[in-house]
């Protein structure tokens, strides 16, 4: 009978410490989700502040909203369907905690740069660092709505702390359209 009580018992007690440690990674992963903390809108733009679900939303934030003024899409060659997006900048600041990424992200592309932080409590990422900023097509006439521009793209930027804030803004530029 001890033959299989231990083994049966070490079988037992190893599945319950890989659930618990199942269980203690998912934290922050709640029903309900990331809690929004703060949020703006300003048009069909937003920016928001969300924290993971066991923190308390009365808590003080530690991350701010991430400064990303001017999307800008310009067709740099008018002989070609190629536009470019790009931000004047991109900032973030959180503190005490530390800065650990920020991802922009063109919906109809993927993410196309991510930034790493290192033991920082801010990020600043100025236009030049992106290059011409990222290639898109231009789009037809009206192919983003507007029957005087080309394609229009939703994008989002979306920074992480390492007290597990995060902030996040969305938006949409619109392109010239290409007329050859």
């Amino acid at each position: 009978m001890r033959k299989f009580t231990y083994p049966l018992l070490a079988v037992l007690l190893g599945l319950a410490a890989t659930f618990g440690l199942i269980q203690s990674g998912a934290r922050g992963q709640g029903p309900d989700g990331p809690i929004i903390v703060n949020r703006e809108t300003q048009g069909e733009n937003v920016r928001e502040i969300s924290a993971p679900s066991q923190l308390s939303a009365s808590q003080p934030a530690s991350i701010g909203f991430i400064d990303s003024p001017s999307v800008t899409c310009y067709r740099p060659d008018p002989a070609r369907d190629a536009c470019h997006l790009n931000w004047y900048y991109m900032s973030v600041s959180a503190s005490p905690s530390y800065m650990i990424a920020m991802t922009v992200t063109v919906n109809a592309v993927g993410v196309v740069a991510r930034v790493g932080g290192f033991f920082q409590t801010s990020m600043y990422v100025p236009y030049n660092m992106l290059g011409n900023g990222f290639q898109v097509a231009c789009g037809a006439p009206g192919a983003g709505g507007n029957p005087d521009l080309g394609n229009a793209y939703s994008w989002t930027i979306q920074a992480q702390d390492s007290g597990g804030l995060t902030a996040a803004n969305y938006g949409t530029a619109y392109c010239p359209a290409n007329t050859p």
